[in-house]
């Protein structure tokens, strides 16, 4: 289970690099990012090396930050692998309520981030299940 930043931001040029900006000047790795658009105003997703230190660093900074709970799990590269998941965690009644992913070529294997309702619990459940988390 991870920790993933939420960072609210004005959907304007330079809001990526003021926050990259941010998290460099304090030797902070940036691991994974997306971004929600919803008009004026966006989402910044952000896993980084050092959760807690990068909401310290954004919170001084004077941007609106919060956590999240996540789990990542890697899955095979290949067809059906997140419908797999998906449906197995449909069976045991857990909604996957936002996810992002993308595929590692040299590994072979895909790294879904799932937010769920209870990450800890998924977590087990899914190592259980034979899938390995992040």
């Amino acid at each position: 289970m991870t920790r993933q930043l939420s960072v609210f931001v004005e959907n304007k040029p330079g809001k990526v690099s003021r926050i990259t900006s941010i998290l460099a000047r304090h030797d902070i790795n940036l691991r994974a990012m997306t971004i929600s658009d919803s008009g004026h105003f966006g989402v910044l997703h952000i896993l980084t090396n050092s959760p807690e230190k990068a909401y310290r660093a954004l919170k001084k900074e004077g941007l609106l930050v919060s956590f999240r709970e996540v789990v990542i799990v890697e899955i095979p590269d290949e067809v059906g692998a997140f419908h797999r998941l998906a449906e197995l965690l449909e069976k045991k009644g857990i909604n996957i309520e936002d996810a992002s992913g993308f595929t590692a070529e040299k590994r072979c294997r895909a790294v879904i981030i799932l937010k769920v309702a209870n990450p800890q619990m998924v977590e087990k459940f899914l190592i259980r299940s034979g899938y390995e988390t992040v």
